[in-house]
């Protein structure tokens, strides 16, 4: 809590020298486990930004040139008419993007306070998931669609994140990197695939606002996308199904994904239902591994103690995954003794 505090201290002090007055409060606000920071201002006086109370979102020196790509996809994801809040300036000397407050809660927050409006939430998630997907076509200017997940992409967040972060770093194990090597060789080479459909990166409950204000089941809008590509249909499906902050009923996600299943279809993708079922089972091998990394990763880089107690809950997805496919049974065996 100190430190968070003293970050706080630090960024007023640095935003009362660009705005020239100190006639504001600031917030932090519970982001995702990432090296972004956010904080809501709220002015006591009026400012040049056309509300009094915005969003400033944080990244590290290191990280500046994550924010320009922020504002080159929310500039794309606008004109393809798909939900953002406002950006309203960026600042690459300092590492500050500001943003529309939104008042709608998360998506995480939201199923918390409506846990009976699971089912219609999702469902209107899964549409919204879709009509992005048919919304945001192929530019080739676009970051999104200069990198996609290609076989070197997958390979480095499993050595990067799964072995160094998690295995290394969080779990201190003599884990047989040979196994994870052989796992990490077949679903890259399966997730491989070349299609130019969107892809958020990052579609999960902490990175979209649910607005039920006018609507039920609400409307959405996302953030975070800053690290967007292109590649498998089936990851940002994945995201937000097995999600590590909120707990989705397997009937609920074996039922959404049929009804994907139908939408692949009216993108002209032909797969069959086993191939189909094998990508979303290696994609939710393959990302929550990365997620577990990530907060592993989280941890190490700012000694944030808040996502690990998701750790476990996403290795359970992992190896409850693994059990349908024999290959994997060593894997999973060692992964299944570390968990």
């Amino acid at each position: 809590m100190a430190t968070v505090l003293n970050a706080a201290t630090e960024l007023h002090q640095r935003l009362s020298a660009f705005f020239q007055t100190s006639t504001f409060n600031l917030t932090p606000v519970e982001g995702g486990a990432s090296s972004r920071s956010y904080y809501k201002i709220e002015f006591t006086e009026k400012s040049y930004f056309p509300e009094d109370t915005i969003i400033v979102m944080v990244a590290p020196r290191e990280d500046v040139r994550m924010l320009v790509e922020y504002a080159h996809i929310d500039y794309y994801l606008r004109r393809m008419k798909v939900n953002t809040p406002r950006l309203y300036e960026i600042n690459r000397l300092e590492g500050w993007i500001f943003l529309e407050y939104v008042t709608a809660p998360t998506l995480e927050m939201y199923l918390k306070v409506n846990p009976n409006t699971m089912e219609s939430t999702m469902t209107a998630l899964i549409d919204f998931l879709f009509s992005i997907q048919q919304k945001c076509k192929w530019e080739k200017q676009t970051p999104a669609f200069q990198r996609r997940f290609d076989y070197e992409k997958y390979m480095f967040e499993f050595n990067f994140h799964v072995k160094e972060q998690l295995l290394t770093f969080y779990f201190k194990q003599d884990f047989n990197f040979k196994t994870l090597s052989k796992l990490a060789h077949e679903i890259c080479s399966v997730l491989n695939i070349s299609n130019p459909l969107f892809v958020h990166r990052d579609f999960q409950s902490s990175n979209i606002f649910a607005d039920a204000s006018t609507t039920s089941p609400p409307t959405f809008s996302i953030i975070d996308f800053q690290d967007a590509r292109h590649g498998t249909p089936v990851y940002d499906l994945v995201s937000c199904l097995w999600d590590s902050y909120i707990d989705v009923p397997a009937s609920l996600q074996k039922a959404l994904v049929d009804r994907y299943y139908d939408y692949l279809k009216e993108q002209k993708i032909d797969w069959s239902r086993d191939y189909y079922q094998q990508m979303i089972d290696y994609s939710i091998i393959q990302r929550k591994l990365h997620d577990a990394g990530a907060f592993a990763y989280n941890y190490r880089r700012f000694n944030d103690k808040k996502y690990l107690r998701f750790i476990p809950r996403t290795m359970e997805m992992v190896v409850s995954t693994m059990e349908k496919y024999t290959y994997f049974d060593e894997a999973r065996a060692l992964f299944s003794e570390i968990k």
